[in-house]
């Protein structure tokens, strides 16, 4: 499970972003009714001409009704009055309570216990801040708005280094074995998740980019609050065809060494869309050799010069290395990529101001914060306000990098609460995958859409939008 630390970099600050809203309906209120019998009495003593006469007549008529139909008068009064509460008595049942059980491992009447795992990466000179107080003010707010359906999340935290598989395996085993969770919720890079679906068979939550391969392995018991990769890639695809850089055009196509399974269906991607693909390569470098790494991108420019490329299509984490590349080739070549991170650049000495770069990727997190979108100010604001903490928004090369870490705690609580309370009171596994394939849109922090469904797993629905880079903040931005 080594891995480039470049695409360590990258994972670490990748984080997709977007949101969405609510509807609210209204009623209408009910017409006054008018009685008209009460008018009629009046006439007749309207139309007395003989007072003498009239109160002859009238005394007699009204004797006759007060003594003669009294029970007839008073049963059409009590008719009405016995057949209200009939019609009201069906329809105010005493709803049965609804009785929280024990219903599964990690579940009891009143909790719900969680496994929730993360990276520390300071040894790689990474700083996210406090990523456990992170977790745990989402988790506190989900438990203050009532939790899953009356059961509050119960939290088993642990750390692991990105890349000890030890550790990882250690952290599997204390949640799966030790603590006996309900579900893993958290961070864990590439294939690690496996060892919670894949070896044991329990849910995981993850906030991670995760390879298609690695989804498909872990059989229904694996989502993530990101995008999934081939749809991503698609998006990637579509947004520079409409900007006019694949139709027509030569391009060279660039993976790293985990994605190198995809390059075919890039390549279709690519031709579908009217582009002529010269090359798909992929790395082929130790992990960790930074050096090397860069000599093979440097050889694969040269090569697509030599074929009259226009383009150099480098997507997930590929875009760092093929940006590097041409810049030190001091090359035309267009670069169009999904990678945006910033650490991808600056923490290797690139500049894509010195490339031209189309990136492409959801508005960033300091956009959405700063226009109050897709929840990320109300995520932000609610740990400062438990943990004391203060999130470094707008602050050029922040340290802590705290952001992305603070928001991808509130999209795997998010994402788990939202499966979780659609799954009902009886909470089980079964229940759960249930739920998550009639789920549907639902509201996650830091997107403006997202969803799940059946044989979906990922849940950002983000379009791809043209990012441009800042050079005085050193960051991707929107154009708007």
């Amino acid at each position: 499970m080594r891995r480039w630390i470049l695409a360590l970099l990258v994972a670490l600050a990748l984080l997709a972003t977007a949101c969405g809203g609510n509807d609210d309906e209204e009623s209408g209120g009910d017409a006054p009714s008018v009685n008209t019998e009460e008018a009629q009495p009046e006439e007749p003593a309207a139309q007395d001409t003989e007072p003498a006469e009239a109160e002859t007549e009238a005394e007699p008529q009204a004797a006759e009704p007060e003594e003669g139909e009294p029970e007839p008068a008073e049963p059409e009064e009590a008719e009405p009055e016995e057949t209200a509460p009939e019609e009201a008595s069906p329809e105010e049942p005493e709803p049965e309570p609804v009785v929280l059980t024990a219903s599964f491992r990690g579940v009891t009447e009143t909790e719900i216990k969680i496994g929730v795992g993360f990276v520390d990466a300071t040894e790689f000179g990474i700083d996210s801040g406090d990523i456990e107080a992170q977790w745990k003010a989402a988790i506190d707010r989900a438990n203050d708005a009532g939790g899953v359906n009356g059961r509050l999340l119960a939290p088993v935290f642990a750390s692991y280094s990105p890349v000890d598989d030890a550790a990882i395996e250690a952290v599997c085993l204390q949640f799966t074995e030790d603590e006996a969770v309900f579900a893993f919720v958290g961070f864990v890079l590439w294939d690690g998740v496996l060892c919670y679906t894949e070896l044991y068979g329990f849910l995981a939550v993850n906030t991670a980019d995760m390879a298609p391969d690695v989804m498909e392995r872990s059989r229904g018991l694996l989502f993530t609050a990101q995008a999934g990769l081939i749809e991503k890639i698609s998006g990637l695809v579509n947004a520079a065809a409409a900007d006019g850089l694949i139709d027509g055009k030569k391009i060279q196509i660039h993976a790293s060494a985990d994605d190198q399974t995809l390059l075919g269906s890039v390549q279709e991607l690519v031709e579908a869309a009217g582009g002529i693909v010269t090359r798909a390569v992929y790395g082929t470098a130790t992990p960790g050799d930074l050096p090397a790494g860069e000599a093979e991108a440097d050889v694969w420019i040269e090569r697509a010069e030599a074929d009259g490329a226009d383009a150099i299509l480098a997507f997930n984490t590929a875009g760092y290395g093929a940006t590097g590349a041409v810049e030190r080739a001091g090359s035309d070549l267009v670069v169009i990529t999904d990678s945006i991170a910033r650490a991808g650049y600056v923490d290797l000495g690139y500049d894509p101001s010195q490339v031209d770069i189309y990136a492409y990727g959801a508005p960033t997190l300091q956009d959405l914060y700063n226009a109050g979108q897709a929840g990320v100010a109300e995520c932000v604001e609610n740990y400062e306000s438990r943990s004391g903490n203060v999130v470094n928004v707008n602050v050029p090369s922040p340290r802590p990098n705290n952001l992305p870490a603070t928001i991808r705690a509130c999209r795997g609580v998010d994402l788990f609460v939202a499966i979780a309370t659609a799954a009902g009171p009886v909470l089980t596994q079964d229940s759960f995958l249930e739920a998550a394939r009639g789920l549907g849109s639902f509201d996650l922090t830091g997107t403006t859409s997202a969803s799940l469904g059946d044989g979906k797993y990922s849940a950002d629905n983000a379009p791809l939008v043209r990012l441009f880079w800042d050079s005085e903040a050193s960051n991707f931005v929107s154009g708007n």
